[in-house]
């Protein structure tokens, strides 16, 4: 029985670079602050200013996700968090930048296979944060239930980041203002 862990794990193999640039085949979340860019002495740098209850990952990046949900580590950096009734899951991953991110991308919604059902809603290109990005939505069908997700992927300093959310439909303005609060309070490390 596949899971939309499992799908994630599709989607997330999709959209992972290779080296050469190629493309492998309810609680309410804590509040959040943006990161705030201090002023350093020439010559040194400052460690990015942290958002309150941010978690540091070994992708890279720091990130404020909701309590009480299930943290899953899949690598070092990739990680999952399912809500505590599994309409919801968040996942933020990071990797090398290789090659155009929108033609990568564009060639993963090509191959991957995101359960049944599956309807592309928009791919795009986007800033975020001032970076090149991607967004991705699509819906797809799992065991009988549908699903809705979301995928931003940006490139900044040399490597690739994703911060996605897949949720059941039934929930969307929750599951939506979860992810905006997670996405705001990313940050890179």
């Amino acid at each position: 029985m596949l899971t939309a862990a499992a799908v994630a794990g599709i989607v997330w193999a999709a959209t992972s670079r290779a080296p050469d640039g190629t493309r492998a085949d309810g609680t309410p979340p804590a509040a959040s602050t943006r990161a705030s860019a201090s002023p350093t002495v020439a010559g040194t740098s400052r460690p990015p200013s942290l958002p309150p209850g941010a978690r540091e990952e070994a992708g890279g990046y720091a990130w404020v996700t909701p309590e009480g949900w299930r943290r899953d580590v899949k690598t070092g950096s990739e990680v999952h968090y399912t809500s505590p009734d599994g309409t919801q899951e968040l996942v933020a991953k990071s990797s090398l930048a290789r090659g155009d991110l929108m033609d990568s991308w564009r060639t993963s919604e090509r191959n991957a296979h995101q359960g049944r059902d599956y309807r592309k809603i928009r791919l795009a290109e986007t800033t975020f944060r001032g970076y090149p990005a991607v967004v991705w939505e699509y819906t797809f069908t799992l065991d009988g239930v549908p699903w809705h997700a979301r995928l931003l992927g940006f490139d900044a300093r040399g490597k690739s980041y994703q911060i996605n959310t897949w949720y059941q439909p039934a929930g969307e303005d929750t599951a939506l203002a979860i992810y905006e609060d997670v996405k705001e309070s990313f940050t890179l490390l």
